[in-house]
């Protein structure tokens, strides 16, 4: 029959790999050990009336990253833009990056857990009836990030047996997601997802700081930049909060980030307030006898700069994603979302859930989040459960890891759907094989 499990997938197609992240498309091929392009999942136009358009990985080399327009593939993790996700993809495949013929390549392709069945249709559809690709399959990004983290212990440990049972939480652009998996299949009874990722954080932020300081609401790659280089999760909040409100040497929190202009420099600099600052070298004048520059005068070299000071900004919104309720968002923080998870589990399958939590996604590299996910863990923890917290070793890139191993393993061939098998049967045989994963 057409529809047998047992089709193989020929030899000579390529095994496209896509992770489709809600801000970072990953793309390479099955076997390989890192994506062969990290690119923008989205189109950005510059600013003016004849602004430039930038699709995918050509955002890496936009001259100026101020006041852009964004218009990305997914919204809130799911794909809604279906033009956008074309041209990226379109990009993707051409020759400058992949090079591939789709109707000559099989895709694996990442989705969000819990995904809406229209979506999935309507990807059907694109995948198959607009590129035109021989075969292809998807799975939960969490799911292959799993497998990704599970081969990385094995490694580590000298091959020993991977544990039956993990409970993954994938703190992404678009939000934070537990997701109990046993063997390889997501318990979908289990999954709970929280409404904070690295996109409402950057949000936050620009009105934090377009509040205090400067007006930043269309700075969004500059205060993407401020985030991931100066935001970490405390691990004393209350103190350390306490501690952002003196003044002078007292408050070491408190950095300065000096914008780029975009002119002379194209990436900010962090600068420590209370560092021993150089002095700058005499003019000739001050050699000629002339009287010095008076005391706590701005130096020459830096007058013209805007700097931006963070405080407590620094701690307050990587926050959220433990205390959402702060910004009155009625929802449980990470430590919590995690308990619920494996609560929502049987009782035979929660103590192994609870030694094998797997760390992934972009808002997994604040500095203490492990640390801080560990200790607020063991207080809603019953004492005779052990807690054991795994990162994998690029968040980023661990569910197109774990999809390279997928895709260029046996199990492969009896996941996908054809072309053929599509048009005889249509979304349902899609949905059938998909989910019995």
């Amino acid at each position: 029959m057409a529809s047998s499990a047992e089709q193989q997938v020929p030899s000579y197609l390529k095994r496209v790999v896509i992770d489709n992240g809600g801000h970072m498309c990953k793309v390479g091929f099955a076997g390989q050990p890192e994506p062969l392009r990290c690119m923008l999942n989205g189109v950005v136009r510059s600013k003016g009336a004849t602004g430039k358009v930038y699709v995918g990985d050509q955002y890496d080399k936009c001259p100026d990253y101020s006041s852009l327009q964004y218009r990305r593939s997914l919204e809130r993790g799911c794909l809604v833009n279906w033009d956008t996700q074309a041209e990226v993809w379109s990009r993707a495949l051409g020759a400058d990056v992949l090079n591939v013929n789709p109707a000559d390549s099989s895709l694996l392709l990442t989705e969000i857990p819990m995904c809406p069945t229209a979506i999935q249709d309507t990807l059907d559809e694109m995948v198959f009836e607009h590129f035109g690709f021989h075969s292809y399959c998807t799975r939960s990004a969490p799911v292959l990030a799993a497998l990704s983290i599970a081969a990385e212990q094995a490694k580590a440990s000298g091959g020993g047996a991977p544990s039956p049972a993990a409970l993954v939480v994938d703190a992404g652009f678009s939000a934070t997601h537990c997701v109990p998996i046993f063997g390889s299949v997501a318990l979908n009874y289990g999954i709970k997802r929280l409404n904070v990722g690295g996109k409402m954080l950057t949000n936050h932020l620009k009105q934090i700081v377009s509040y205090r300081a400067y007006n930043v609401m269309e700075e969004t790659h500059l205060m993407n930049d401020v985030k991931e280089r100066l935001c970490y999760l405390s691990l004393d909040f209350e103190a350390d909060l306490a501690l952002t409100r003196f003044r002078g040497k007292k408050n070491t929190i408190r950095r300065e980030f000096v914008m780029p202009d975009y002119v002379h420099t194209t990436r900010g600099v962090i600068r420590d307030p209370h560092a021993a600052q150089p002095e700058p070298a005499p003019s000739p004048r001050d050699k000629d006898g002339a009287p010095a520059a008076k005391k706590g005068r701005v130096p020459a070299d830096r007058a013209d700069e805007q700097a931006l000071s963070l405080s407590n900004e620094r701690i307050t919104v990587p926050e959220l994603l433990f205390r959402p309720s702060d910004i009155g968002m009625e929802q449980a923080g990470v430590p919590e979302c995690i308990a619920q998870s494996v609560e929502a589990c049987l009782p035979d399958a929660r103590e192994a859930l609870y030694a094998n939590i797997l760390l992934t996604g972009g808002c997994s590299r604040f500095p203490n989040y492990e640390a801080r996910l560990r200790r607020e863990l063991r207080q809603l923890v019953p004492a005779d459960f052990r807690i054991e917290v795994t990162a994998a070793s690029d968040p980023t890139l661990a569910a197109w890891r774990g999809g390279s191993l997928f895709a260029a393993s046996d199990d492969y061939d009896s996941a996908v759907v054809t072309k053929e098998q599509y048009r005889e049967e249509g979304h349902a045989l899609c949905r059938r094989r998909f989910a019995a994963a």
